[in-house]
């Protein structure tokens, strides 16, 4: 990839001055898509306190660092190399890592500690025990904290980023950090105590080892007097702040997924002590969280731990439902089209507070088209990315069932077991994503049948909202409505659809006909025979192998069978396999032309269309969020 600042002097772009305007003009080889024009933004500036005030600190001009935590997956390690005789795939988390500029534009160090996830080490056995049952995963928790430990000083940002049980772990550190802050070098030879003493401070019976360490008479770490008297004797710095948590699909409310056959032959504990110390909830140190959630995840092994923010915690949380499973979220399979759009969230969500190369997201997608030529597949459609099947290996053997966005209840810290308390203030939304890939008819989980997104349509419904418009000359409200009765509790009864961020939109630019569909939809509502001539328009999917798509995954190259042999049958068989699946998909779809306006129950929100594009999470009455912006984006949409 080739980048070069039009109308501007020759210098290294990563030293221009802060804020410099003019396009970015990218060239990606090959030349079959669209180039695309971008406007250099404004990067983060420092705002930390200069030498003077935090004297010691190696910040190029004086100022803070910024210390980035990065913990991958269960079995991910980027630095595997080769797997199985090719390049192991990174994932979400590896791949930020190496988006983050070494310093910042204006001279502040970025630096990026990188942890390689539970069960990726050591022979066969200690991968398949590390990895079923989280052994390690304190260990790992230890590690990071200790990093942090060593290297702040006062003005310092902490980001933590984490995919899977690296979600888990991140998570866990600021929980830790929330109980007891950040343990100083005098205090760091306490860090074993201290760490079983957080573990254990719920439990009644807990006896320490060693009961002068780190202090005599110690009450419990559950008491505000143990985290006071540490700060005291010099031990730790308390009211650390958190500048962000960046998550993919946080596993499972211990961080250990639960296979009941697993506790039946003693590899997991009922109450899986161990893990219970852990605190997944926000802590009023972090100042921005944020998560993607995978919608089509059934192994109930993997439930995700989606957070709550506590009554009064004043943290930015965004947490966004995508298309995919759990490594279509947080990367590692071959084809990594889901992923590069929710790296290209979560790059847009750090870009505020971290300056990352902006050409590495479409390196990546250019990566992606590069592997699509090599299986003799056509370039696929944004958002039709294949959605691999989870449900094999052992994990499988735990069950599954479908995913609840919106309706999911709290968790006892002490036991893992779910309670009847609803979560409350989630702030939840639905990336633009799932909507197109259900009304696109993008192809279901291996590229069988059409895709359904039964986790979010069983319970909601879509609804477009052009308010008293009789044209599309506004943006629309878009959002998912609950089905159910206004009676119930516990479900959120809007979940909004999440903006497109700027480096979103320059991805989904690439595909310019289904990109015209994200901000242009037909409205709820909307007759059959429009319907039916926006379908004869719209992309086709990669799965479709009626003769429009050639090598699509699940189609027939012509003349050739699926297994690369001639294909001797006639044309006219060649058919589809999910033609009959495409029948019920229009007439499901002609259903939900059926939706009622919502108008009378739900006021429209005319003087925000204008911002919907870009926004900020602002909470709302009913425990969803709605989005804003003060101000449009300079980049016309």
């Amino acid at each position: 990839m080739s980048v070069a600042r039009s109308a501007a002097p020759s210098r290294d772009p990563s030293r221009a001055p802060n804020g410099t305007p003019g396009p970015i003009f990218v060239q990606l080889p090959p030349v079959d898509r669209p180039p695309i024009y971008i406007d250099a933004p404004a990067r983060p500036r420092s705002n930390g306190p200069l030498a003077g005030a935090a004297p010691g600190l190696s910040g190029g001009r004086g100022m803070f660092k910024r210390l980035i935590v990065a913990c991958d997956g269960t079995w991910l390690n980027s630095d595997n190399g080769m797997v199985n005789g090719k390049l192991a795939v990174p994932s979400n988390v590896t791949r930020i890592s190496r988006a983050i500029k070494a310093v910042s534009q204006d001279g502040i160090p970025q630096v990026v500690n990188y942890h390689f996830g539970v069960g990726s080490s050591g022979g066969i056995v200690d991968r398949v025990v590390g990895g079923t049952t989280g052994e390690g995963l304190g260990e790992n928790v230890r590690e990071a904290y200790s990093f942090l430990a060593n290297n702040y000083h006062p003005g310092d940002e902490i980001f933590l980023i984490g995919f899977s049980r690296g979600a888990f772990t991140a998570r866990s550190i600021a929980g830790l950090i929330g109980e007891v802050g950040l343990l100083t070098k005098k205090g760091l030879h306490a860090l074993p105590e201290v760490f079983k003493d957080v573990q254990h401070r719920r439990d009644e019976r807990y006896v320490p080892k060693n009961p002068n360490v780190p202090f005599p008479n110690r009450p419990s770490a559950d008491d505000p007097r143990y985290a006071d008297e540490l700060e005291r004797r010099g031990l730790t710095r308390l009211d650390i702040p958190i500048k962000a948590i960046a998550v993919w699909d946080t596993v499972g409310s211990l961080g250990t997924p639960r296979l009941g056959w697993l506790t039946k032959v003693g590899l997991q504990s009922n109450e899986s002590k161990e893990m219970a110390f852990y605190d997944t909830k926000l802590s009023h140190c972090v100042e921005n969280a944020f998560q993607a959630l995978a919608l089509d995840e059934k192994r109930s092994a993997f439930s995700p731990a989606v957070w709550e923010k506590p009554e009064g915690n004043k943290t930015t949380l965004r947490q966004v439902w995508f298309p995919g499973v759990h490594s279509n979220i947080g990367g590692g399979y071959d084809d990594q089209q889901l992923a590069n759009i929710t790296l290209a969230w979560m790059m847009s969500q750090l870009e505020p507070f971290l300056d990352m190369r902006d050409e590495y997201l479409f390196e990546q997608e250019a990566e992606n088209d590069k592997y699509y030529r090599k299986e003799r597949q056509e370039l696929r459609p944004w958002s039709f990315g294949e959605i691999y099947n989870s449900m094999t290996g052992i994990y499988a053997l735990g069950g599954g069932n479908f995913r609840t966005p919106g309706v999911y209840h709290a968790t006892n810290p002490n036991n893992g077991r779910t309670t009847d308390r609803p979560l409350r203030q989630t702030n939840e939304y639905i990336h633009p994503s799932v909507r197109t890939r259900i009304r696109l008819h993008g192809p279901g989980v291996s590229d069988r049948n059409v895709y359904e997104c039964r986790a979010l349509t069983d319970n909601y419904k879509l609804v477009v909202d052009y308010g008293v418009q009789s044209s599309k000359a506004g943006d629309p409200d878009i959002f998912w409505k609950f089905k159910g009765s206004s009676k119930e509790v516990g479900a959120v009864k809007v979940l909004p659809e999440a903006p497109l961020w700027r480096l979103e939109r320059e991805l989904a630019r690439r595909d310019p006909k289904t990109y015209d569909y994200v901000r242009k939809p037909p409205a709820s509502g909307t007759g059959t025979k429009k319907r039916r001539d926006r379908d004869k328009a719209r992309p086709v999917s990669a799965d479709f192998s009626n003769g429009r798509v050639r090598g699509g995954r699940g189609s027939f190259v012509e003349g050739m069978g699926r297994d690369g042999a001639a294909d001797t049958r006639p044309r006219g068989s060649r058919r589809s396999f999910i033609e009959d699946d495409r029948v019920r998909s229009k007439s499901r779809a002609r259903s939900m032309d059926r939706e009622t306006d919502i108008r009378e129950t739900m006021p429209h929100r005319r003087a925000k269309d204008k911002t919907w594009w870009d926004g900020e999470s602002v909470a709302d009455g009913r425990g969803s969020a709605r989005l804003r912006s003060p101000r449009r984006s300079s980049m016309r949409v």
